[in-house]
């Protein structure tokens, strides 16, 4: 059983999606910390970033609120008239809460791609870190890890391999990173 378990991003690039098409059973990352300047509540097309506004504060992501979700979404949807037909799909999704946006956004995204995985959320506990993925793949009876590339950075790969949890990290066969609303609209 292959799991992977990724926090719920606004607007994921395709190797987002990539990782969750390799496994069984990929896992929103809903009980964590909101990282400012991360991509939990913005993307980039170019050199250009699309935002949804954020509260101030750093309330973990279930708690998270959107200061003006629908305006600034029409703002985006102005801004990128090229993707205007599959920007509109996702108008239901666009809530005052940021992980039932992004936890939306990103069932609609892995339904349009046909994805077969199967997709949970995490639940609340005192566990960080290495502890806290370990004990998500223990609940959900995984056998292979699927991190991301920057796991290496930071995994207590010790942890998991006392359990007998494989971690794989990507090959670099991914696609290159592309935003997904390129991906859609060919």
């Amino acid at each position: 059983m292959t799991i992977t378990i990724h926090q719920p991003n606004f607007m994921p690039w395709m190797p987002y999606f990539e990782k969750v098409e390799q496994a069984d059973v990929f896992i929103i990352l809903n009980h964590c910390q909101f990282r400012k300047n991360n991509f939990q509540n913005r993307f980039n097309i170019g050199d250009k970033w699309y935002t949804l506004g954020v509260g101030k504060g750093n309330d973990p992501i279930v708690e998270k609120k959107y200061t003006n979700p629908q305006e600034d979404w029409e703002t985006i949807k102005r801004r990128l008239p090229q993707y205007s037909d599959i920007l509109g799909e996702f108008d239901n999704c666009i809530s005052e809460s940021l992980w039932k946006t992004n936890n939306k956004i990103i069932k609609f995204i892995i339904n349009k791609l046909k994805i077969s995985s199967h997709v949970e959320t995490d639940y609340p506990t005192e566990k960080k870190q290495s502890a806290r993925l370990l004990d998500i793949c223990k609940k959900f009876s995984a056998t292979t890890y699927l991190s991301g590339p920057s796991g290496r950075n930071y995994l207590d790969l010790n942890l998991f391999r006392r359990e007998n949890i494989k971690v794989v990290f990507p090959d670099g066969s991914q696609s290159v990173k592309k935003p997904i609303l390129e991906c859609l609209t060919k």
